[in-house]
């Protein structure tokens, strides 16, 4: 398994701000490694502080689990001790905007965001995969 670098990590990055600021955005967004430490974070002008910590948190819950943290919403609002143990957990962040990196079948980190409004989150999130992607990055 390759891990994710931290050029790749600047990329995604560098394409979230890029994506936030075209929507209007005032975001943070997170990008951490396979073991959920930060590689890569910034926060826009404007932005409130908090952002980051939720943009972290997502992050590391969408590498830790290996899956969209909105997925993992939908599935524990059907199971509410699940939702319970989970919330309590330091770092997890079960709402939308972290997406897994992944990279020959394998996790190599995740890309939080934060800050959105109307369900921004997300897609900024996935524009960012989707635009190291095709430079053939990942």
């Amino acid at each position: 398994m390759s891990a994710l670098s931290l050029q790749d990590a600047r990329r995604l990055l560098d394409a979230a701000l890029e994506h936030a600021e075209q929507l209007g955005v005032q975001a943070a967004i997170a990008v951490v490694d396979e073991g959920g430490h930060t590689k890569a974070s910034a926060r826009t002008d404007g932005a409130t502080f908090l952002t980051l910590s939720l943009a972290t948190g997502k992050a590391v819950t969408a590498a830790g689990l290996g899956f969209d943290t909105s997925g993992l919403g939908e599935f524990l609002a059907g199971a509410p001790v699940l939702l319970a143990g989970l919330s309590t957990q330091p770092g997890v962040t079960v709402v939308p905007g972290g997406v897994p990196i992944v990279r020959d079948g394998a996790v190599i980190g995740a890309i939080g965001v934060s800050g959105g409004q109307g369900g921004e989150d997300e897609p900024i999130a996935k524009a960012a995969l989707s635009a190291l992607v095709a430079e053939a990055a990942i």
